[in-house]
C-alpha cells in the first residue's frame, strides 16, 4: 500500500471519537487521548509533504485534508510531541486495566509511533542519520550482527537443491522463472491460497462477526501484493498478475496479507481497540515506526505458524499447484526453495546498509542483491532501498522479533500472543503484558 486515502463510511460512525482535538499545553503532559489525537494531526501533516507515510486514514476525510504546514514548523512540533510523549508514558501505570491490553501498552505505541515522526520530520529538513541509527530511532530496533557462517549455510542448502551449471543466483532465477504460475491463473490460485488460510487460521485467530475480504489480481501496483482496507472489517487483497510468482510464493502472499496477516491486524484493531476502547490513532495505518516494524513481523510469524514445512508442501501440492494447472510433484522443491531464499533477507538489509552509508554505485550494490542475496528483481529492489530506507529492516528484523516473543511452547499460548502483537503491534512487555 501506498499513498493516503480516506474512508467516508468509517468517518461518519467514528467522527465523534476523532473529530475533536486540541493540542497539548506547552510543558504539561497531556492525556493518553490527547497525545493520540496530536499524534494522528502531526501524522496526516507530515503525510502532506511526504504522502507514503500514511497508507490509509480510516477517520473523517477532512482531517487528512489540512492546510499543507512548513516542514520546519513540523519537525519542531514532532520535537516537542515526543517530550510530551514519554513524560505520559512515565505517568502511565504498567499494572492499570483489567487485561493484557491497557494504557502502558496504548503509550507504548504512541511513544514509539511519535519518535519515529520526530525521525521522519528530521529528514524532510535535510537531518539524517547513519543506517543502524535511523533504524533505532525509527524502530526500536537495529539490525543484528552480520551471521556470515549462517548466511553462506542457506546458500549451500540451496545449492544443493538447484544442482547445474552456472551461478547460484542463475540457477535460483531460472528455477523460480519455470514454475511461475501462468499469468491467466495467478488469480485463481491466489484466491484459493486465501480461501484456504481463512480456513484454517478461524479457529486458531478468531476474527469479529462480519469481517470479509476480496481478492484481485492486476498488474498496477508495483507490489507482489498488498492489503487495501476497505472499511472497518473489510479489505482489498491485491496480487501482482504478470510478477512472476510461484505456488509457494502465492501461498505465502496470501497469509501475510489476508489471514493471519494484515487483513486480520485491521479487524482486530478495529474491533477491539477502535470500536471497544477508543484508541482513534489506530484509525492511521501508518507506514512507518514499529507499527511497520511489527505489522509486517506479525503477518511473517503468523505465515509461519500457520504453515509449518510440511503443511506449506501440502497446500502447495494438493491444492494450488492443481489450480496452476502445474505437475503436484514440484511441491517440495518449491516449498524449500521459496523458503530457503527468504531466510536471506537479512542479507538484503546488510547490503542497504552498506549502499546508503557509503559510496558504493547503484550497479555494484544490484549485483550484490542479485548474487548475495538472490534477489530475483535487483533493480527493483534497489530502487525501493533509496525510497524506502531503513523500512526494508521491518520484515528480516520484524519476523525474527515477534517469532522470539510468541515462543515455543504449546500452539494455543503461541496464537493467543501472536492475536495480542497483532492486535496491538507492540510486544508483550513493552506495557500491559
Amino acid at each position: 500500500m501506498a499513498g493516503l486515502a480516506t474512508m467516508g463510511g468509517v468517518a461518519t460512525a467514528l467522527a465523534g471519537c476523532a473529530g475533536e482535538r486540541s493540542a497539548p499545553a506547552p510543558g504539561a503532559p497531556a492525556s493518553l487521548e490527547a497525545l493520540a489525537a496530536e499524534y494522528v494531526r502531526l501524522s496526516l501533516a507530515l503525510a502532506r509533504q511526504q504522502p507514503s507515510l500514511v497508507e490509509v486514514w480510516l477517520g473523517p476525510p477532512d482531517q487528512a485534508a489540512a492546510s499543507r504546514v512548513p516542514a520546519p514548523q513540523l519537525r519542531a512540533e514532532a520535537g516537542a510531541l515526543l517530550i510530551q510523549a514519554e513524560a505520559v508514558a512515565g505517568q502511565t501505570d504498567p499494572a492499570a486495566g483489567p487485561d493484557s491490553i491497557g494504557d502502558a501498552m496504548r503509550a507504548a505505541y504512541l511513544v514509539g509511533q511519535i519518535r519515529a515522526l520526530d525521525e521522519a520530520a528530521g529528514r524532510l529538513v535535510g537531518e539524517g542519520h547513519p543506517f543502524q541509527e535511523e533504524a533505532r530511532r525509527t524502530f526500536g530496533h537495529t539490525a543484528p550482527p552480520r551471521d556470515a557462517s549462517g548466511l553462506e549455510a542457506i546458500r549451500r542448502d540451496l545449492d544443493a537443491l538447484l544442482p547445474g551449471p552456472g551461478s547460484l543466483a542463475d540457477r535460483h532465477a531460472a528455477f523460480r522463472r519455470a514454475a511461475a504460475v501462468p499469468a491467466e491463473r495467478v488469480e485463481d490460485v491466489f484466491r484459493a491460497a486465501v480461501d484456504w488460510c481463512r480456513r484454517e487460521a478461524a479457529a486458531r485467530l478468531p476474527l469479529p462477526e462480519g469481517e470479509s475480504l476480496t481478492t484481485r489480481a492486476e498488474d498496477t501496483t508495483g507490489w507482489a501484493a498488498f492489503s487495501r482496507p476497505t472499511g472497518p472489517l473489510t479489505s482489498d487483497l491485491w496480487v501482482a498478475k504478470g510478477g512472476g510468482a510461484d505456488a509457494a510464493h502465492l501461498l505465502q502472499l496470501a497469509a501475510h496479507e489476508g489471514t493471519p496477516g494484515h487483513h486480520a491486524q485491521l479487524v482486530l484493531a478495529s474491533a477491539t481497540l477502535v470500536t471497544g476502547r477508543g484508541w482513534t490513532e489506530r484509525l492511521l495505518l501508518p507506514s512507518f515506526g514499529p507499527h511497520r516494524l511489527l505489522a509486517e513481523g506479525a503477518a511473517e510469524a503468523g505465515a509461519a505458524l500457520l504453515l509449518p514445512v510440511e503443511v506449506r508442501e501440502a497446500v502447495v501440492r494438493d491444492v494450488l499447484l492443481p489450480a496452476a494447472g502445474q505437475p503436484p510433484s514440484m511441491a517440495a522443491a518449491l516449498v524449500r526453495v521459496e523458503r530457503l531464499a527468504a531466510e536471506l533477507d537479512l542479507e538484503v538489509a546488510y547490503i542497504a546498509a552498506d549502499y546508503l552509508d557509503t559510496a558504493a554505485r547503484a550497479v555494484d550494490v544490484a549485483d550484490r542483491l542479485r548474487e548475495d542475496a538472490l534477489v530475483l528483481d535487483p533493480g527493483g529492489m534497489v530502487s525501493f532501498i533509496e525510497k524506502q530506507r531503513t523500512k526494508i529492516l521491518a520484515y528480516p528484523v520484524g519476523r525474527r522479533l515477534v517469532l522470539d516473543r510468541i515462543g515455543g511452547d504449546d500452539e494455543a499460548a503461541r496464537w493467543a500472543r501472536l492475536s495480542t502483537i497483532a492486535t496491538t503491534l507492540t510486544l508483550p512487555g513493552a506495557g500491559g503484558e
